[in-house]
């Protein structure tokens, strides 16, 4: 009953995707040629006595729903987060309307033109992101009312087995009713959990589950004792056909996070640390980079003649300093940056370590004797930076990220926990630069560089570089 259920829900959802399709497709040509719609219309959706224009409206029809299918718009979305659905309707349209595109012109019909193409694409984004929330609401109103519930137990009684049910069951859009708990302790204490009582032990819990209306299995179980039981239970739900769900950190590690995905046909299980957006939307970041970066360089390059004359005519020796840093998974690598210290700097380092007055691994002195003239106004502007547009652009480097440090800094990190922001490829800025600059303790320094894994997104590195930009011009390096 449940299966039929889920393609009937599945099978409505396809025929409003392509009324939708079609709806939007035919206003956009009426928007392009309001007094020529009939017959653009019969043109291109006629298929009386032609087989080719048959073809044409199957083949749009079926890569359609084809395409909404391979991103996964047809698969059962309680959990989802509606703004993960939004772009996967974003993506599988661009797709679709590609395909449209490239139909049309397959099949002689020229007078689908780039801006119907385009109206098209806009409108059948937003009309499909709208029906998909009409139709998202409508279910949470059926299961609200206490329709369309699946019923729902729980493997084990602790601890983490009442929080989950305590989550799930708070949530009434998702539709579960709890039936019970499973465990091997039948005294289940309610008073620390959903009203719900002990249904059986787990070893009786074959019976019951083949006896009993069960739509969904939550197997809460420590994973190092009821090892065998959990293949048990699990091989027991595929032979029934019922939904088992497991808990993914095993580990109950605070930062841990788990994805899954397949490697010809055998199931992987991704244990991570850091934002959930890094697996899915690193492409975009780097996008980001490569493109910025490269304008940047053609920006800033009628400058670095001047910043070159200035170096060469106030001290002796080369033009830009590179230097060996620890970058993404302790990769090394040469950041580049325009010269501000005297030639052998580094070399003086030991000599001046008596004077650091940053704390932990990090060193820096307010007024560094090795410092030239022009350097400290690089230093003071960032201009010093801008040779590091190179390393982005390279791959070294990100335009946003934890900044890279030196071979002698990482050696001086004494938490393993701070070594965490390897994870992330290094960046020319990140929060602790517009939150303090130079003047944060090495500590917190460390905590805004986790902080800044662990909440990442596209939106957070616009908002830093837009807070970078007021802080350079402020004239706050050094």
């Amino acid at each position: 009953m449940v299966n039929l259920r889920r393609k009937a829900v599945d099978n409505l959802t396809r025929v409003l995707d392509v009324f939708v399709m079609l709806l939007t497709f035919t206003f956009a040509l009426y928007l392009h040629a309001p007094d020529e719609i009939s017959a653009t219309l019969y043109d291109f959706f006629s298929y009386k006595l032609s087989l080719v224009n048959f073809i044409a409206i199957i083949l749009v029809i079926w890569g359609w729903l084809y395409l909404f299918a391979r991103f996964g718009l047809y698969e059962a979305r309680r959990f989802s987060n509606i703004i993960k659905e939004w772009f996967d309707i974003f993506k599988a349209v661009t797709v679709g309307v590609l395909l449209v595109g490239a139909v049309s012109i397959t099949f002689g019909r020229y007078h689908v033109r780039q801006e119907v193409l385009f109206i098209f694409w806009v409108f059948c984004t937003l009309g499909t992101i709208m029906e998909r929330w009409i139709f998202r609401q409508y279910l949470i109103s059926l299961r609200t009312s206490g329709r369309n519930l699946r019923h729902v137990v729980f493997i084990g009684s602790g601890r983490r087995a009442i929080e989950l049910a305590q989550k799930i069951m708070s949530r009434q859009e998702l539709g579960y009713r709890l039936v019970g708990f499973v465990d091997e302790d039948v005294s289940h204490d309610r008073t620390k959990g959903p009203k719900a009582k002990v249904l059986c032990t787990i070893d009786e819990f074959p019976y019951f589950l083949e006896h009993h209306v069960v739509d969904e299995v939550y197997i809460v179980l420590p994973v190092n004792i009821y090892y065998e039981k959990i293949k048990d239970i699990i091989t027991i739900c595929q032979d029934l056909g019922v939904v088992c769900r497991v808990p993914s950190n095993w580990f109950e590690i605070q930062t841990l996070k788990t994805t899954p995905f397949e490697l010809d046909d055998e199931p992987i299980l991704t244990v991570y640390t850091g934002s959930t957006h890094q697996l899915e939307y690193l492409w975009l970041k780097r996008l980001i980079d490569i493109v910025f970066s490269f304008l940047a360089l053609l920006l800033f390059s009628p400058f670095f003649l001047i910043i070159v004359l200035l170096i060469k005519l106030t001290s002796k020796g080369p033009v830009f300093f590179k230097q060996e840093r620890i970058g993404y998974n302790r990769r090394r690598f040469k950041m580049i940056k325009f010269r501000t210290m005297v030639v052998g700097a580094e070399e003086m380092q030991e000599e001046l370590e008596h004077l650091n007055e940053a704390d932990g691994a990090a060193f820096k002195i307010h007024d560094d004797p090795r410092i030239t003239p022009v350097g400290k106004f690089l230093r003071k502007t960032s201009l010093d930076e801008v040779p590091q547009f190179i390393n982005v652009l390279k791959g070294d480097m990100s335009l946003v990220g934890p900044r890279p440090l030196p071979v002698r800094d990482v050696a001086g990190i004494e938490k393993r926990g701070h070594k965490r922001r390897f994870s992330m490829r290094p960046g020319l800025t990140c929060l602790w630069q517009i939150d303090g600059r130079n003047k944060m303790p090495f500590e917190d320094w460390m905590k805004l560089d986790l902080e800044y894994i662990d909440r990442w997104s596209i939106s957070l590195d616009i908002y830093i570089i837009a807070r970078t930009i007021p802080a350079i011009v402020r004239g706050t390096g050094q």
